[in-house]
């Protein structure tokens, strides 16, 4: 029992709750958008394949998991934002975005950091490079001459929750240095703490833009 409780951590029961909702809102006539189906499945299969090698299979390390993760679900957030109305004049742009990010991220998992270490180079990357691309995405709805209602726009949500989590992560990663120095002084956990927080912002986030989702593609059916 204590050892599914490290499992079904806040982290992992904000996917579970995603995913869920995923499945209950992103119906067929939901497009491209029922991909978040199968990529918040995969995360959390890697989420419960990296923890029962540690605890059932007592393996020393299960970075290799991760690390193809980070690649596929950071391309995917990348790619997804191509989708969008007001990037449309942009998508070549992110297409080139996503395919230096994919073979920067293959050349560090195969030459330099290796799929045995997390690829933490590689996790900035796609921190800043998302972070960009939310920027942009705001930055070009704000030039927009029509009106659009932005708290009902599930592109919005998703920008806001990936902006969040990502500028977030890479402050994490810039003192995670400093965060296990004061863990092992105090023995408080402040490092996880902002983690579960980044990660809970952003699949409330997703959620969010699940059910504006469903809706929008409803009343456009009406």
């Amino acid at each position: 029992m204590k050892e599914l409780s490290t499992l079904f951590n806040p982290t992992v029961t904000s996917e579970w709750c995603a995913f869920i909702a995923a499945l209950c809102l992103l119906r067929r006539r939901t497009g491209v958008w029922r991909l978040f189906i199968w990529q918040l499945l995969l995360t959390i299969i890697a989420e419960t394949f990296g923890w029962s090698s540690i605890y059932f299979w007592k393996s020393l390390n299960n970075h290799w998991i991760f690390n193809l993760l980070l690649l596929i679900s950071a391309g995917f957030w990348i790619w997804i934002f191509s989708r969008a109305e007001p990037m449309a004049r942009s998508r070549k742009l992110l297409y080139g975005l996503l395919i230096g990010f994919l073979c920067f991220g293959l050349v560090n998992m195969f030459f330099f950091q290796g799929l045995w270490e997390y690829n933490g180079y590689t996790d900035v990357l796609s921190d800043m490079l998302i972070a960009g691309v939310c920027c942009y995405f705001f930055y070009t709805i704000l030039r927009e001459e029509q009106f659009r209602n932005l708290f009902g726009y599930e592109y919005f949500w998703l920008a806001n929750g990936l902006l969040v989590s990502s500028l977030g992560s890479v402050v994490v990663y810039i003192f995670i240095n400093d965060l296990f120095a004061f863990y092992n002084h105090t023995h408080i956990n402040v490092y996880g703490y902002i983690n579960y927080s980044l990660n809970i912002i952003l699949y409330v986030s997703f959620i969010i833009a699940f059910i504006c989702r469903n809706r929008n593609t409803r009343s456009s059916q009406v």
